[in-house]
């Protein structure tokens, strides 16, 4: 299966096993009017996660790599495409407003969207099982998500 991935940064120095993680990319443009002064059109990159349902605004739209994949190392988003482009529009709206002053809310048109997934290396260390945010690299011990017989959380809190 081909996906498109988020360009990784960081890499372990043995690592061949990975997950990735879904998010929809939108590069949006927010169309501000005001009153007794000239219009105002800002830039927005939001990054929608599709598992935890946050939205993250980026500097600018992440490259993208075409791989080929086993289907079994995708994580299978939780959000679709209309709730994410609702949620990267709200985010948008949020950081605009605090920049801009306007009677109206902006216009908002998307100019770009992909869905793309970001890459979590799954190493072994000290002998340790880790993984690795590949934006980032900060390391995070497998052991601190799950149990040897599964999931540490329980109960109504745990998604």
């Amino acid at each position: 299966m081909k996906v498109k991935v988020m360009r990784p940064i960081f890499k372990p120095e043995f690592s061949e096993k990975y997950v990735l993680y879904p998010y929809w990319i939108f590069h949006l443009k927010l169309f501000y009017k005001r009153l007794g002064r000239p219009d105002k059109v800002l830039d927005y990159f939001a990054y929608v996660d599709l598992y935890r349902f946050g939205a993250e605004r980026g500097d600018r739209f992440i490259e993208l790599y075409e791989w080929d994949v086993d289907e079994k190392q995708i994580m299978k988003p939780l959000v679709d495409y209309e709730d994410a482009r609702i949620k990267a529009f709200e985010s948008a709206i949020t950081w605009g407003n605090s920049r801009i002053v306007s009677w109206w809310l902006p216009r908002i048109e998307v100019v770009r969207h992909e869905r793309a997934y970001k890459v979590f290396w799954i190493f072994e260390k000290d002998g340790e099982m880790l993984i690795m945010d590949s934006l980032d690299g900060k390391e995070f011990s497998l052991d601190s998500f799950v149990e040897k017989n599964g999931r540490k959380c329980k109960g109504s809190w745990c998604s």
